[in-house]
This record gives C-alpha cells, sequence and structure tokens, in this order.
C-alpha cells in the first residue's frame, strides 16, 4: 500500500494528529507490516500487507513508489520526477543524492474546486482547440460533455491565452469579464470555466512551478543538467505537453519529458513482487532530502512571480 502520509497511516488506523500541527511530521515514517485481519481487510487474515516508507512532511510513499518506477535512485545524472495532483510531488536528483518535497495544488488540476471541473471520466471534456473564437473540444469516451478534466482545463487555459481571452495574469479580457466567465459548450447544461476557476488553476500552476525550480536551484542542476523528466500519474499521462509548457505547469523541454503512467502504482506492483525493490525502498527513504518550500528564502517573491502564465525557464 502507497500513499501520502495522511492516506498511509489512515489506511493501518494509525493516529494521524502530528501531520496537522507543527512541525507536520509523521509519528513513524517507517515501513508497515501487518495481518490484514488486523486492520480489517476482507482477505485472508494471516495475508501480509505491506505499507511502504514514508519520506517526510505531505512526501509519501507514493512519492517514494514513483521515484522506484522511474528508476531515478539509480541514474548516473541527475533527472526528475514530477507527479502533479491535490498534492504535487517533485523528486531531483541520481543515485548519491536525492531531494523531494511536495506542493498543495487543491485538486484543480483534477477538477477539484472548479466549477465545472471533473475526473477523467466518460463525457469529460480532455483535449480543447480555439481558433478565431471557435471551439473544438474532445470528450473521453466520445460522449456528451459533462464537464472538463485536468487535461481539457490546461488545455484550455493554454487555447485561452493564445487566443488573448486571458491574459498573463489570468484575467479575463474586457469582452468577458462582465459575464465573468468563458463558455466552453453548451448542450443540455452550459460548461464554462469562471475567473474564480482561472485562479484556482494559477494557484496550483505557480505550485507546481515553483516545487520544481527550488528543488533543481538547491540541487545545483539546470534543465541542461537533466537526463529526463518524468511525469507521473494520470494528470501526466494524459496532459498536453504543448499546454502544460506554455502556461508554465512543466518546463520547456518536451524532449526530456517522459510519461510513465501511474507511478505510484507502478513502485507499489514492484515492491508487491520484488523484495529488492522492498529493500531499495527501505534504504533510499531516509536518504531523501525533504526541502519544505515554504521556508525557503524568497519563497513569497518567488510564488507570486509564477503566478503569471507563462513557460519558464
Amino acid at each position: 500500500m502507497v500513499g501520502n502520509p495522511t492516506m498511509r497511516d489512515l489506511f493501518f488506523g494509525r493516529n494521524v494528529h502530528s501531520l496537522g500541527v507543527s512541525p507536520y511530521e509523521p509519528e513513524d515514517p517507517s515501513a508497515i507490516s501487518v495481518c490484514a485481519g488486523d486492520i480489517g481487510l476482507e482477505v485472508r487474515r494471516d495475508a501480509h500487507v505491506y505499507g511502504a516508507p514514508l519520506i517526510a512532511g505531505q512526501v509519501g510513499a507514493d512519492c517514494l513508489a514513483a521515484v522506484l518506477a522511474c528508476d531515478l535512485y539509480r541514474g548516473e545524472e541527475p533527472a526528475m520526477m514530477v507527479d502533479i495532483g491535490t498534492n504535487g510531488e517533485v523528486a531531483v536528483g541520481n543515485r548519491q543524492r536525492i531531494l523531494a518535497a511536495s506542493n498543495a495544488a487543491g485538486g484543480a488540476f483534477e477538477g477539484a474546486g472548479v466549477t465545472c471541473g471533473t475526473g477523467g471520466i466518460q463525457g469529460a471534456i480532455k483535449n480543447v482547440w480555439i481558433n478565431d473564437g471557435e471551439i473544438r473540444y474532445e470528450t473521453i469516451g466520445g460522449e456528451p460533455p459533462i464537464g472538463i478534466c485536468g487535461s481539457g482545463l490546461i488545455d484550455l487555459l493554454a487555447e485561452m491565452l493564445r487566443e488573448g481571452i486571458i491574459d498573463r495574469r489570468a484575467r479575463l479580457a474586457d469582452p468577458f469579464q462582465k459575464a465573468n466567465r468563458f463558455v466552453v459548450a453548451s448542450n443540455s447544461a452550459t460548461i464554462a470555466i469562471t475567473q474564480k476557476d482561472i485562479y484556482e488553476l494559477r494557484l496550483a500552476k505557480a505550485g507546481s512551478a515553483l516545487n520544481q525550480q527550488t528543488l533543481m536551484r538547491k540541487y545545483g542542476v539546470d534543465l541542461a543538467g537533466l537526463e529526463r523528466i518524468s511525469l507521473a500519474g494520470g494528470f501526466g499521462n494524459y496532459v498536453n505537453l504543448e499546454s502544460a509548457m506554455a502556461i508554465g505547469v512543466l518546463p520547456g523541454a518536451k524532449e526530456k519529458l517522459v510519461k510513465i503512467g501511474n507511478g505510484a502504482l507502478t513502485g507499489a506492483r514492484q515492491m508487491l513482487l520484488s523484495r529488492e525493490r522492498r529493500e531499495d525502498a527501505e534504504r533510499i527513504a531516509p536518504q531523501v532530502e525533504h526541502v519544505k518550500l515554504a521556508e525557503e528564502e524568497d519563497f513569497l517573491d518567488r510564488y507570486v512571480q509564477e503566478l503569471y502564465l507563462r513557460g519558464w525557464p
């Protein structure tokens, strides 16, 4: 079982109080091994249930599993792993040293907190194109649109920026300010993105970009020095890379971006099937250096700068 520190410890019935008070650390980050019957799983009672170790703070076993999945800890050259979700995790490093940090995205990239946002389900708008005011979109399964999922929201922001419907400060242009929204589709119900939605997405974008930039700076590596950038999670698997780069969710280095799918699940599967991978996880988890973004010098100034929708570096 892998998950962020809160989810992992709740799964095993542990006290998570320490994660809600300063310094926001889990009581025990080490690996867990119990019998299924002890935690109420409806499988063979004496089956072993393994909980992968945590790193620190809100950087959990899911991030560690993704590090395993992309072999970040085995490489000679520095690389980066990016997992964008409700909590965005980033890890930078190689076999010698790994830094990791998390940022709260608030679920905006997964459709949460957005008026017409939805998960990646049938009928979700997953791709958007705007050309001279004409809107085209594609839904999952080709079904009638019911909302917009994460990849569609990134496409939408990038297209709105390119068409001048929003500016780099994420503000709607004059023709749309009065209505305070931009309509994407109208069928039985209107699917639109509001100014508030756009600002929510901007906050998530800023957190993701700053997370990546901070770890690269602390590690002492620039984009040219990274061997690859592994994108984990459902969002990373389906996002249009050009759109994500255009608004600054991801760096402008498409040749280094590699989609690895559900890194947490892949890493969990590896630990299930390989004792060696489990030993690797328990060895490297305490060695990963946890970076607390909010404690970094000039964090607030850099965060404000990243609120602009623009590519980087």
